[in-house]
């Protein structure tokens, strides 16, 4: 998708360690980072889970703390986080609100490592639904914005 919108995108593309949060928490590895195709500096980072219901809401909360590290990383270049979940079917929605406050107000790490928000990004939530078919087979049948402020 960062192709088509024209912007050169890579896939599992680990976090530069630079800046105070370098070596705060483990390595960050972005599922997907995309590029502005003329200045080549990071525009998004984008993060996909699976969510099945409430139990996957850990999940969720370290894909949220994998784009916050990455966005500070980068030098804060990146304007714009994306976390995609998809769903068998129509699934609970995590709690977009919680998720959100995690990248405005920041996060401590396990070692109490205090890390910053980044309240200036914009912030994004995809459910991606898939349906089964024939066969035990599962397509994408849509994709939903999520947690719209």
């Amino acid at each position: 998708m960062g192709t088509l919108l024209g912007y050169d995108a890579i896939g599992e593309l680990p976090a530069p360690h630079d800046g105070p949060y370098a070596f705060v928490g483990e390595e960050v590895r972005n599922d997907s980072v995309w590029f502005e195709a003329t200045s080549h500096q990071p525009h998004v980072l984008v993060e996909f889970e699976r969510y099945t219901g409430k139990t996957d809401a850990t999940k969720l909360m370290g894909k949220v703390d994998n784009l916050l590290l990455a966005h500070h990383r980068w030098g804060q270049q990146p304007a714009v986080l994306i976390l995609a979940y998809w769903t068998k079917g129509l699934a609970s929605l995590p709690d977009h609100a919680v998720l959100r406050r995690r990248v405005q107000q920041g996060f401590m790490t396990s070692a109490k490592e205090q890390v910053a928000g980044a309240g200036r990004c914009q912030v994004f939530f995809f459910q991606t639904v898939l349906q089964q078919t024939a066969g035990d087979r599962w397509r994408l049948s849509q994709v939903i914005e999520r947690g719209i402020p």
